[in-house]
């Protein structure tokens, strides 16, 4: 209880100092600083908002605090309106992708030919979380003809709001949470529901993630990113490719790639072998495409913000639990990374869970919406950037349509960040996992895949799992002598 009303005092000492900083820099004209502050002040009267509900003693006070804020943020907006420094998102105009309409049904009685419209492309645009005037646009027709089509299809219902129940909703918010941790907020959520062919109301969600976790849903305003300048012409021209090293006390690293036009992940995976990655793919891309065609770029770390970026919300959504899980186990004694068998055991274990908190993190994160973006998700902005005519001379699009050419010095300045903080380097720049020193007859591993499966339900973090294991492998060594 302690601890949660520190985390209270912490984020309203935050919202003080966010006032102080407001009145010192007033005069600012810098747009990454006043884009900061107009996210910070929208976030700090959302945490005022919500936890409104929960106050009896002096909640005319936080009434008045909150609308304040308000007023501020609607000031602050103004400002960045009026001096013209508002940044200009990706997804600022639809892709080009017909050049004329589609072509026309023959029609044998009276009546106006119909468009060759077919269902899958309709689905298609659909399930990327296209609107139907979008999708008109995309077309070149009118959105009351992409309605009649989808109409004609019967394919109406399967493409609005699903209907569920609340309870079942907030089943399937609660075991996202529980996996992803309680600091996931809407945006992920959503995600994850789309994932799944889900599509709710904002409220419904909103108020799901409310009554799943209450507490922590009045304190993620203070974990949020605010998003800055960033060039590169379109997807694919470039991937940002790095290794996230927040559990490599333990053997573990998760190696990821994100490009940056979109931010769409294009793989992560945690890996407990030999690091260099990075190399091995920095040698395939010279080798696959020539020198001097910025086919691997090295730089300094104002160029790989967006994966940076990526590797905060890593942690913060699911890399915190397993971390702060194996340091409560090392802890209490449960854990000795020195034994070759409790390392094997925990690999073991925690290898496929943490894999599997990935994939789920992956597939929310690429339909998430993005605020700064019009609310596309990463899919969308790759899938709209992909279909666009007006990307086809650049290599990285024509690759997959056809062949384009891009002028070389256009490559100075991909993944360009220049307001963006250095990250920590902590001597991680380049690592390297040992293996485990351990080696168990095929026999003896097949015996614990057969009585221990590391995916099974857990209510303990799979510290219960872990022991059983290691219980398991401790009675067969000392029946068989030590390996």
């Amino acid at each position: 209880m302690a601890a949660r009303e520190q985390q209270f005092m912490d984020c309203f000492e935050d919202v003080v100092s966010l006032l102080n900083v407001c009145e010192e820099e007033e005069n600012s004209i810098s747009r990454p600083f006043i884009e900061w502050v107009i996210n910070r002040l929208e976030l700090a009267a959302k945490f005022v908002e919500n936890i409104l509900p929960f106050v009896n003693e002096r909640k005319d006070e936080l009434t008045e605090v909150a609308s304040n804020l308000r007023i501020l943020f609607h000031s602050w907006c103004r400002r960045l309106q009026e001096l013209g420094l508002r940044n200009t998102p990706n997804c600022t105009h639809l892709a080009v992708y017909l050049l004329s309409p589609p072509e026309s049904t023959v029609n044998i009685g009276p009546g106006r030919p119909k468009y060759e419209i077919d269902e899958e492309t309709l689905l298609n645009f659909r399930a990327l979380g296209f609107k139907w005037k979008d999708i008109a646009e995309l077309l070149l027709v009118s959105r009351w003809t992409v309605w009649r089509r989808v109409r004609d299809l019967g394919i109406a219902e399967r493409t609005g709001f699903t209907n569920i129940e609340n309870t079942h909703l907030d089943g399937i918010v609660r075991a996202f949470m529980n996996v992803q941790g309680g600091l996931v907020g809407y945006s992920m959520v959503r995600g994850h529901l789309r994932s799944m062919s889900i599509n709710v109301q904002r409220d419904r969600i909103r108020a799901s993630i409310s009554r799943v976790d209450p507490i922590n849903c009045r304190l993620r305003w203070a974990t949020v990113v605010s998003r800055r300048a960033y060039s590169v012409p379109g997807p694919n021209s470039l991937w940002h490719i790095d290794g996230h090293h927040s559990l490599i006390t333990w053997g573990f690293v998760i190696h990821g790639c994100i490009d940056g036009y979109s931010r769409l992940i294009c793989f992560l995976k945690v890996r407990t072998d030999h690091g260099g990655e990075n190399v091995l793919v920095w040698e395939h891309m010279i080798a696959f495409r020539g020198h001097d065609r910025g086919s691997a770029l090295t730089g300094s770390s104002t160029r790989n913000q967006r994966i940076e970026r990526l590797w905060r919300d890593v942690f913060r959504c699911f890399g915190n639990v397993f971390y702060y899980t194996f340091k409560s186990m090392e802890e209490s004694g449960l854990l000795d990374i020195t034994n070759p068998l409790h390392l094997f055991v925990l690999h073991y274990v925690y290898l496929p869970r943490i894999n599997a908190a990935i994939d789920s993190f992956v597939e929310a994160w690429n339909k998430h919406p993005m605020r700064t973006e019009r609310n596309w998700s990463p899919e969308q902005i790759w899938s709209n950037g992909m279909i666009d005519r007006v990307n086809g001379r650049l290599i990285a699009v024509a690759d997959v349509r056809g062949d384009a050419d891009v002028r070389d010095d256009a490559y100075s300045w991909y993944g360009f960040d220049p307001d963006a903080p250095p990250p920590p380097d902590n001597g991680l720049s380049t690592v390297e996992v040992n293996d485990v020193d351990l080696d168990l007859p095929d026999e003896m591993i097949s015996r614990l895949t057969n009585e221990i499966n590391p995916l099974e339900h857990s209510g303990a973090f799979a510290i219960d799992i872990f022991q059983r294991a290691i219980a398991f492998l401790e009675n067969l060594l000392s029946n068989h002598g030590s390996p």
